[in-house]
């Protein structure tokens, strides 16, 4: 049965919508239950490395007073929380900008693998995004307000990425450089951007000048707001602490590599070709910074941490450059 791409989406955006409303409303969270109230979330989200993210910080605290001025009884929701301090409205506000996010992120996504380069069968291209919404929400045992969004600015990217790589012109430059440079306001994590892009540019030119140019633009784009932040807040700090040792002893940390290497394998058996298989491993290498940070100062147990990686790996499978 074959379904238009405007029916695709709509059944994508239901799915994402079903499955993390499911989620948050049929699973009670331990994990993120101390920032569940505003106290705690302000506490926590405008110190250290987590003052740097302030985009989807600000969208989130819109949200919460928005909600906040509406006359609604929360109890309706029937939410059920591990800590005496949480609020219904603030669990809700991560609940809605989550779930906005991650509708946007699905139908992005069906865009992807509806361009010429992307190639897979009907059923494969719904398949990849269904397991993409699930994988997504199976993360959110960790509950943020940065990491949503900045799957669905990847993606984006990912998307103008191969508009540029057929097409090279300035106008699809300066479109990147737009959308890492708000991906970079939300997170840090949209360095592997500069990765995806270095990867496809490289392959497709060497290293010509088609390649060392844009991403030296791109590179400087995200330096530019990413040390700019820093001066602004008159703190240069990167990391929260060195948790690397704990990362590989204890059992919770050795859980998150494993599913880092089943998922990392899941997208080579995926690959269409050996080509596919080594653009992934080429941009995993390009990755090796984030990834470094991630093993420093991450959680390797909190899952969501290779979503970004797994989710442009998974895009890279099945796209064929031309």
């Amino acid at each position: 049965m074959k379904f238009n791409l405007f029916s695709r989406i709509v059944f994508v955006a239901l799915l994402a919508f079903v499955v993390n409303s499911f989620v948050y409303f049929s699973f009670g969270n331990i994990y993120s239950s101390k920032i569940l109230n505003y106290n705690g979330f302000t506490q926590q989200f405008n110190s250290g490395i987590y003052q740097y993210r302030i985009l989807s910080g600000y969208f989130l605290i819109w949200i919460y007073e928005f909600l906040s001025s509406l006359n609604f009884d929360d109890q309706i929701f029937k939410l059920k929380f591990f800590d005496r301090d949480a609020e219904p409205k603030m669990y809700l506000s991560f609940y809605l900008l989550n779930t906005f996010f991650l509708v946007l992120s699905t139908v992005m996504l069906t865009l992807i693998t509806e361009s010429k380069t992307f190639i897979a069968t009907q059923s494969e291209k719904i398949l990849l995004t269904a397991v993409t919404v699930f994988v997504i929400a199976f993360s959110q045992f960790v509950i943020v307000p940065y990491d949503i969004p900045s799957y669905f600015f990847i993606l984006v990217f990912f998307f103008f990425m191969i508009k540029y790589v057929e097409k090279n012109s300035n106008r699809n430059l300066i479109i990147l450089v737009i959308i890492l440079l708000i991906s970079t306001f939300n997170r840090e994590s949209s360095a592997l951007s500069l990765s995806l892009a270095a990867t496809f540019l490289y392959s497709k030119f060497g290293l010509k000048k088609e390649t060392l140019l844009p991403v030296a633009v791109l590179g400087t784009a995200f330096v530019a707001v990413y040390f700019g932040m820093r001066i602004m807040n008159e703190s240069f700090s990167t990391n929260d602490g060195n948790l690397l040792v704990q990362n590989f002893l204890e059992p919770k940390n050795i859980l998150g590599l494993l599913f880092w290497a089943v998922f990392f394998v899941f997208t080579l058996l995926l690959a269409k070709n050996k080509k596919a298989v080594n653009h992934i491993l080429v941009f995993h290498l390009l990755s090796v910074p984030y990834i470094a940070m991630c093993f420093y100062t991450g959680i390797i147990y909190e899952i969501r941490l290779y979503i970004p990686i797994f989710l442009i790996s998974l895009s890279i499978s099945r796209t064929e450059l031309t």
